[in-house]
């Protein structure tokens, strides 16, 4: 190789396939719509070098020939048969529609025709890449060139004379760094670097430009974690045995010994500020997997299924792992052995705040079908992947238990019922005051036909007609018991105002508020439209039923007592005797 341009005629065959074997995965390595498969070792390989396969179906074979005299003249007989061979074996194996073969030569014209003439009545194309091509297929990615003909002492020298260089104008910072970032890329065919700078030091991140990064170009580091660091050493652990799915920090003041192994360029030791091992980004939407969760019966029926998005994996020394989400809220952290005999792991965690309550309700059934012991499949895409106990009476149980409290089940069974009767749509909130809990509650009972209490705190408000009656001349005089049919029971959720229908509301003792106010307004002939507020005494909280028919009797009265909301106490003697009390 020399500066700027790879000699193709004087490559080393090692060189020509690590080359083109990288730009065919950069080429076309798009996965899920476009995945490359590399074939480690050359000969006994059904005829593929690379191949590039769309939809799980090989679309294109490419069969690389460290050829640089070509295959004409003295090497027509041996190479061309070699050729054939490969070719015979990749159509009966695999059938591709196309199938491409690669040189360090330009072809002659007998040449091109004696590729494609090797489909002749068969339904592929054969075509040839040579030097012309794998030139104008490298310059779309200069880091691949740079990185196949570094000349670090070249490099260097050019460098020399550029760095005293004044940073006059306001983009010559800019254009300096963008030239040192495309330097640094260029030092290899499988990593690339991004480097911050701050006066604190140089931060670089390094980023696999090939899926076969780690095994053909592996970075690594060396370090002792020193004392009192067992959550991070068991952190560290399970990156190292399944891959990174989230973002892992390693403070600098907890390792001692640190050095970077690798390719020469990448050779580092000293102390650090931080290493940080970074997760993949996630998948694109578009590029996301469907993972299904289906609990099997005791027959080996699915008797319930849940469907979510993979949107993160990763692969480590003991298997693989993936990141995926259910409803929107609930995500699963799974961890899968290679080895079928030991037991995998799943994490998870749940955020109920803004979710819609019809994906509450599916979230909590898939927690308690963790917990049923049943057994579990888990396919990807359609496709069973693994299949096991479920957690049962394990410690994955506890955990799921412990996602989510009573409270917050009851409040999602309460809105759930409210969306049905209501036939509208909620989502479960951050965060609820007590009053406002328990009047869900409240309208909950009422809409199915129960009468309760309603929150402490409680008045009836209403407006004076102006004219005096008995039943308010004895409230003003110093209380008694009241009954107030309403036409409309109104909840106020979310935003909006719903209309429960009618309701009484009963309590054994009430006085007016500011009664003294009130009297002196009937005196004097202003108490036309005036609001009054009736207050219930002492503890005992208003009685509320649906409706305003007695005839039948009134109904069950149910206590709405909730998880840490305290209820003052209620009792029977406390209720009204029956419709004719009201």
């Amino acid at each position: 190789m020399h500066e700027g341009s790879i000699d193709w005629k004087h490559i080393a065959e090692d060189d020509f396939n690590r080359v083109v074997e990288a730009l065919l995965m950069r080429k076309y390595h798009h996965p899920p719509k476009s995945t490359v498969e590399v074939i480690d070792g050359r000969g006994g390989d059904g005829g593929i070098d690379v191949a590039v396969y769309v939809e799980d179906k090989i679309k294109e074979i490419f069969q690389l020939k460290h050829f640089p005299e070509g295959f004409s003249g003295g090497f027509r007989d041996s190479r061309r048969k070699q050729i054939k061979k490969s070719f015979d074996t990749a159509w009966t194996n695999h059938k591709p529609p196309l199938w491409t073969l690669v040189v360090p030569s330009n072809p002659t014209v007998q040449e091109g025709k004696h590729i494609s003439g090797l489909s002749k009545g068969k339904t592929v194309k054969a075509t040839i890449w040579g030097i012309a091509r794998l030139d104008s297929e490298l310059a779309y990615h200069p880091d691949l060139l740079s990185a196949a003909t570094r000349n670090p002492l070249l490099e260097a020298l050019r460098t020399i004379g550029q760095e005293p260089a004044a940073l006059v104008d306001s983009s010559d910072l800019s254009k300096r760094a963008i030239e040192l970032h495309k330097l640094a890329a260029g030092r290899s065919l499988y990593w690339d670097v991004d480097f911050q700078v701050s006066a604190h030091g140089v931060t670089e991140i390094y980023r696999a430009k090939d899926p076969r990064a780690e095994e053909l170009e592996p970075l690594g580091f060396n370090f002792t974690l020193k004392t009192n660091t067992f959550g991070l050493k068991q952190d560290i652990q399970r990156v190292l045995d399944f891959g990174a799915r989230r973002h892992l920090t390693i403070p600098g003041a907890a390792v001692e010994g640190f050095n970077a192994v690798g390719p020469e360029w990448f050779q580092k030791d000293g102390a650090i500020e931080r290493l940080e091992i970074r997760a993949a980004d996630q998948l694109p939407a578009d590029q996301q997997i469907s993972v299904t969760l289906e609990f099997l019966d005791e027959d080996g029926y699915t008797r319930s299924s849940h469907q979510g998005m993979m949107h993160a994996k990763s692969v480590g020394g003991r298997g693989v792992a993936f990141l995926a989400k259910f409803y929107g809220m609930l995500e699963l952290d799974a961890e899968i052995p290679n080895a079928i005999s030991e037991p995998g792991r799943f994490d998870l965690s749940i955020a109920f705040a803004h979710s819609r309550v019809s994906d509450a309700q599916e979230t909590l059934q898939l927690l308690g079908d963790f917990e049923s012991g049943c057994v579990l499949q888990v396919l990807f895409e359609e496709r069973k992947f693994i299949k096991g106990l479920a957690a049962g009476n394990s410690q994955q149980s506890d955990q799921s238990m412990e996602l989510v409290d009573r409270s917050m089940e009851l409040l999602v069974e309460d809105l759930g019922v409210l969306e049905k009767k209501l036939n509208a749509k909620f989502r479960v909130p951050s965060e609820i005051s007590h009053r406002k809990r328990a009047m869900l509650r409240v309208a909950r009972l009422l809409m199915e036909g129960k009468a309760t209490w309603m929150p402490p705190g409680t008045s009836l408000t209403g407006t004076l007609s102006g004219k005096s009656a008995d039943g308010l001349r004895m409230l003003l005089s110093g209380g008694c018991a009241i009954t107030t049919p309403i036409p409309a029971f109104v909840l106020k959720i979310q935003g909006s105002s719903f209309n429960l229908g009618p309701a009484v509301l009963y309590h054994p003792r009430t006085v007016v508020r500011d009664a003294a106010e009130v009297t002196v307004a009937f005196e004097t002939g202003t108490a036309a439209g005036k609001e009054v507020v009736i207050d219930p005494q002492g503890e005992q909280l208003i009685w509320v039923m649906p409706g305003n028919n007695f005839k039948e009797g009134l109904p069950e009265t149910v206590a709405w007592d909730l998880p840490g909301i305290s209820m003052p106490s209620v009792e029977h003697k406390d209720l009204p005797p029956g419709p004719a009390d009201l």
